[in-house]
């Protein structure tokens, strides 16, 4: 954040995380740097190919889905009956690579 936002409550904090572009951080990029070689792949594919856990890949991508970088095939409220397949969103993974 910078030092001329004003924050009144926590909400105005949550608006901010929300909003912002995620931190980009070492998982994320070889994340990213997976997906852009291999194509859609499933949390299981993606963590065994950068050997990071699954709950670390689950968490990552979720930020990045929030930052509409990472997109999946299935709605989230469907998510418990199916195994997702995590892509990158056209044109929005230039910007990031």
């Amino acid at each position: 954040m910078t030092a001329d936002i004003e924050l009144h409550s926590p909400t105005d904090v949550q608006t901010i995380e929300r909003t912002e572009t995620p931190r980009r951080t070492p998982v994320r990029t070889q994340i990213i740097k997976y997906l852009a070689s291999n194509g859609a792949s499933k949390v299981a594919d993606i963590s065994n190919g950068i050997a990071s856990s699954r709950d670390s890949v689950r968490y990552h991508l979720a930020a990045l889905e929030t930052a509409s970088i990472v997109r999946s095939d299935i709605a989230p409220g469907a998510r418990s009956r199916f195994t997702p397949f995590y892509a990158l969103s056209p044109g929005r993974a230039e910007s990031v690579s």
